[in-house]
């Protein structure tokens, strides 16, 4: 009993010492206390206003004190006035002042590094400045592509455009594919059910065909789902490479339930609270994208991502007092590298309020979850500077200068140490962004939904997969049951039914037994019959020659898919499908820029004028290659 009680006693002493370490109870010290300024947009505003009313010289001043400003607010990045720099370095290149014009995209960029349309303007320039240097504009070309990859929101647009992008093609190809087959096998299909069905019921079911072929004029394009069996009494007669595309055609439609939710739950993060969160680590002073993520946290307080980017932000904005229960409580959920970015956030907010022990605290913490950063560590040296604590301030230094001395130096510019940007921040790794917008990505939302129904008119979403896993069965039956089925091929003289064993594989050249009799055998008939069959035969080559012809004044690649090459056809028509989308929408499906720098850029009116000359290049390569077919079978 006694050593319970001793034990017992022990405990609560050591209790509140725990306590004590997890959420430090200390007096504030004005003397170490930070003043946080907490800059907004207005001022940056007016600073900007200033710098148009002034002379150039003068502005240029202004111009530092945006830089300034915005630094001490803890803005990574000011994309509106850097576009406005981009547009007044594009009116100096036009004017011929190319000196001035390089200068402003400088400006730019320091405004806003890693803006994608600070290099596309720079490459334009040189472009303008100097023809001949086409390496260096494509070096700048390459940055900009890179700088969109970089950017969190970009890259969400790039994936959801690729998603978006990839429906729309494959749609408009697998819709085309599947009109191609049955134009292609529909005398075989004709004749088999002539075996199968009286004559009458045979016109009844090429009617209800016909009827499936007209539903998406009228309910959109699910309906073509319930094109799958007629997808399976095709199998047969198919090549290889029209059998594996008939497969990946009807997977693709029996997964676009969920591709929709993926191009939906990739848009929202591009566009919705997980990019407000990236936006507002970029600038504290978006009041749109604050809103956002206010909501978020409101909506769901367990939201820690969420919760540590408002603390972030809080911070930035001078609330201290609100930015360290929004820290502590993203404490909880956050773990690894993210929980080290907040507490070093944490850290600087204690820091800035006077509190130096829990400070001290944070920075410790912070600093074992991030083993290779400098930024706790020279945060501490900053606190220990502080505190009067010279030894332990200079040992700081030096151990954030062997992690990286570059910065530190950098850093160590910034002498003024009774303002909160004397600490360093860390912003939360976009890696967490990227997991929050992957997460229960093929989850159903309701504009994948509504999407469906825009889609697919009364077809229910679980139609597609249901469908698609019983015609790819089939698919399988029927390649089980090759050796004991005999199909009607078309003669390739008259059209009439010619039998052929499909285990034999397709013939080469079909023929039935009437023209193997007249032809082949020279079999004496009577000139009449002889002169109908020739007439006959004619009809058939003239109307296979003529529609040929009618096909090649449509989308390219029709042609092939209706006559057998189904590789060169489906390549031909997705890249005519492409080459259309980016003529259209050369920025993509979602993001819409600031400003379209590239409209008088050489570059991009060159691919404009490319893109062109290739779909003319490739419809009249078309057409041509149609007026000059011969049949190959």
């Amino acid at each position: 009993m006694r050593r319970f009680a001793l034990i017992m006693s022990l405990a609560m002493l050591v209790a509140p010492l725990v306590a004590s370490a997890q959420a430090p109870d200390e007096a504030p010290d004005p003397s170490v206390a930070l003043i946080t300024q907490g800059r907004g947009q207005g001022e940056l505003i007016n600073i900007w206003r200033s710098r148009d009313a002034a002379d150039p010289e003068r502005a240029e001043e202004q111009l530092d004190r945006l830089l300034r400003t915005a630094r001490e607010a803890g803005i990574t990045r000011l994309d509106p006035f850097a576009v406005a720099l981009l547009r007044e370095a594009q009116r100096a290149a036009d004017a011929g002042r190319f000196d001035d014009a390089y200068a402003r995209v400088t400006r730019a960029e320091l405004l806003a590094p890693g803006l994608p349309e600070v290099y596309d303007v720079h490459a334009s320039l040189v472009l303008d400045d100097t023809p001949w240097a086409l390496h260096t504009w494509a070096k700048h070309k390459i940055k900009g592509l890179l700088a969109r990859i970089d950017d969190f929101q970009r890259r969400m647009l790039l994936f959801s455009d690729f998603v978006l992008g990839m429906l729309m093609v494959i749609g408009v190809v697998g819709f085309l594919f599947a009109l191609a087959q049955l134009a292609r096998y529909g005398v075989h299909l004709f004749h088999d059910l002539g075996q199968a069905f009286p004559s009458a019921m045979r016109v009844v079911l090429l009617i209800a065909i016909a009827l499936l072929l007209a539903l998406p004029l009228i309910y959109g394009f699910g309906p073509v789902l319930l094109l799958f069996p007629l997808a399976v009494a095709l199998w047969s007669y198919q090549s290889r490479a029209e059998k594996v595309l008939s497969v990946v055609f009807i997977v693709f439609l029996g997964t676009l339930p969920w591709l929709l939710r993926m191009g939906d739950r990739l848009t929202e993060a591009g566009t919705g609270p997980t990019q407000a969160l990236h936006a507002l680590s970029l600038n504290p002073t978006d009041a749109r994208a604050l809103e956002t993520v206010e909501a978020a946290v409101e909506a769901d307080p367990d939201d820690w991502a969420a919760q540590a980017v408002l603390g972030l932000t809080y911070k930035r904005r001078g609330r201290l007092e609100d930015a360290e229960p929004a820290l502590r409580a993203a404490i909880k959920g956050a773990e690894g590298e993210a929980e080290g970015t907040i507490y070093n956030t944490l850290g600087n907010v204690l820091f800035a309020r006077g509190l130096p022990k829990g400070a001290e605290e944070a920075y410790e913490r912070a600093s074992k979850r991030l083993r290779d950063a400098p930024e706790p560590i020279f945060n501490r040296h900053r606190l220990y500077r502080r505190l009067g604590r010279s030894d332990d301030a200079n040992a700081a230094m030096q151990q954030a200068t062997a992690l990286d001395a570059p910065a530190v130096a950098a850093w160590s510019q910034d002498d003024e140490p009774y303002v909160n940007r004397y600490v360093v921040d860390l912003d939360l790794p976009t890696s967490v962004l990227t997991r929050r917008a992957l997460e229960d990505l093929f989850s159903p939302t309701p504009l994948a939904r509504r999407a469906w129904v825009a889609v697919a008119g009364p077809v229910p979403e679980m139609t597609a997969p249901l469908a698609g896993l019983a015609t790819v069965v089939l698919f399988a039956v029927l390649a089980g049951m090759r050796r004991k089925m005999r199909l009607n091929w078309p003669c390739f003289r008259c059209a009439r039914p010619a039998p052929s064993d499909i285990a034999d594989g397709p013939p080469a050249h079909p023929q039935c037994e009437q023209c193997v009799n007249l032809f082949v055998r020279n079999i004496h008939v009577d000139r009449q019959v002889r002169f109908r069959k020739e007439q006959t035969i004619a009809r058939w080559s003239s109307f296979r020659r003529w529609s040929t012809r009618a096909l090649g004044l449509t989308v390219p690649g029709l042609v092939d898919l209706v006559r057998g090459q189904a590789v060169r056809g489906v390549a031909l028509v997705s890249a005519t499908v492409v080459f259309a989308l980016w003529l259209v929408e050369p920025h993509g499906l979602l993001l819409e820029p600031f400003v379209d720098f590239d409209a008088g850029e050489p570059g991009l009116a060159w691919g404009r004028y490319l893109l062109v000359a290739l779909l003319a290049g490739l419809w009249i390569t078309n057409v041509v290659y149609a007026v000059r077919y011969k049949e190959r079978v």
